[in-house]
């Protein structure tokens, strides 16, 4: 009954979408990842009987796990139709007054050299460079992807500019950032989709386009730890080498965290565990900021809910394994079925509010709808609130960067779609 609930709610969600789908195209985009998450996951497990993860066992919990999810949607779909309930608004006169600016090449080149800095010293032996000051340059791997996809939606993209982005793939590849691989899919597909119209032709490509992309992602987590090495006999093109898996399983492989969703959901219901009132979401937030210093021995207080995580498995092989829940558990880690209604609630208002605001005409407004999907999309596939608000940081500072007030508004600043 539960799956047909929430196959119900995603019937009803690609409804709305349909209505205009390239205005909806957030919501669309959310709905697409948590079916994968909340759908096709969970049915995988259910059918394969597959209750353990990590050492822990999570089958009595399965069903209940599922109600939030389906408690989730129905905020989710119920808050975006509120938050979409306005007419289109008119063309926002501010947004002629913006253009690229003409420092953007260097900003690019920053970005990218900074990128390119940390390649040379992941590739040294022993060296970690996870924390601290190196933390923060990895998000310029975010920058540099937003910059490349403004360049696109301007058309400013030149050919050394091209040479920079397939370097840039070959780093993304040798680092194993699978994310921000799809992020920049995710930028390039966008941008073709609003502008392009489809037909049988267009469908075809974008089909091909989109198993290429599935078959990228799985060749980076099959050879990961290859690339990570530097050691290029261990790279194989076969996905089947993990695990003897197909390349559907592999990609299933990559939706656990419904199962690190179970198992929470099942540990927190132990009589001794308590929510962590939202010190893991807001607190954290500023405990990055804060330098190590600052705190007693020089080391920032442990975050809850990796935690709660961590302990839920009680396992050796889950601590290391680096498991995430999805966003929805965030929320409920926090303040519970309330965290889980309200936040998800908020998401779909504001998402609903935004689709119906931003002109797709304008290019500046498109940059802000894939902005939105970058964080979105690491918000719902990692869950943990501070490290997605510094992602989100790094790309306002890039889209501040790369446009400029247009002192006498002679930019003609749409594009015809």
């Amino acid at each position: 009954m539960e799956f047909f609930i929430l196959l119900v709610l995603f019937i009803y969600g690609f409804y709305i979408v349909s209505s205009d789908t390239k205005r909806h195209f957030l919501l669309s985009f959310v709905l697409i990842l948590y079916f994968v998450y909340w759908f096709l996951g969970p049915i995988n497990t259910s059918i394969e009987k597959n209750y353990y993860y990590l050492g822990g066992y999570f089958e009595d919990y399965f069903d209940l796990c599922l109600i939030i999810y389906i408690i989730s949607l129905f905020s989710l779909l119920f808050f975006y139709k509120l938050g979409s309930v306005n007419v289109y608004n008119k063309i926002n006169s501010k947004n002629a007054q913006y253009e690229l600016n003409n420092n953007h090449k260097y900003y690019l080149l920053f970005f990218f050299i900074a990128v390119s800095y940390i390649v040379s010293i992941k590739s040294e032996d022993n060296l970690e460079y996870n924390g601290g000051f190196l933390n923060y340059l990895l998000f310029l791997s975010d920058s540099l992807i937003l910059a490349f996809v403004i360049l696109l939606y301007e058309s400013k993209l030149k050919k050394w500019h091209l040479i920079l982005l397939s370097f840039t793939f070959l780093f993304y590849l040798f680092l194993g950032f699978r994310y921000r691989v799809i992020l920049l899919i995710l930028g390039i597909f966008y941008h073709y989709y609003v502008v392009l119209n489809l037909s049988l032709k267009s469908i075809i490509k974008w089909i091909v386009f989109f198993m290429i992309g599935i078959y990228t992602i799985n060749f980076i987590t099959t050879n990961r730890n290859a690339f990570r090495k530097f050691d290029f006999n261990e790279v194989t093109f076969e996905s089947e080498i993990i695990g003897e898996m197909t390349p559907f399983q592999l990609l299933m492989h990559q939706t656990n965290n419904h199962k690190t969703d179970m198992m929470v959901l099942k540990y927190m219901h132990q009589p001794n565990v308590d929510f962590d009132y939202g010190e893991s979401m807001f607190l954290n937030i500023f405990y990055r900021i804060i330098p190590a210093s600052f705190f007693e021995y020089e080391k920032k207080p442990p975050i809850p809910q990796q935690d709660i995580i961590n302990n839920s498995f009680g396992t050796i092989e889950a601590f290391y394994a680096g498991s995430a829940v999805t966003n929805t558990f965030s929320y409920y880690i926090a303040f519970g079925y309330f965290g889980v209604i309200f936040f998800m609630g908020l998401i779909g208002y504001l998402i609903g509010k935004m689709s119906m605001k931003m002109q797709l005409n304008v290019i500046r407004d498109r940059v802000k709808i894939i902005i939105m999907a970058m964080f979105l999309f690491q918000e719902i596939t990692r869950g943990y609130l501070p490290q997605n608000i510094t992602l989100l940081a790094f790309l306002l500072i890039t889209f501040k960067l790369f446009y400029k007030r247009n002192a006498n508004n002679s930019y003609q600043y749409t594009n015809p779609i």
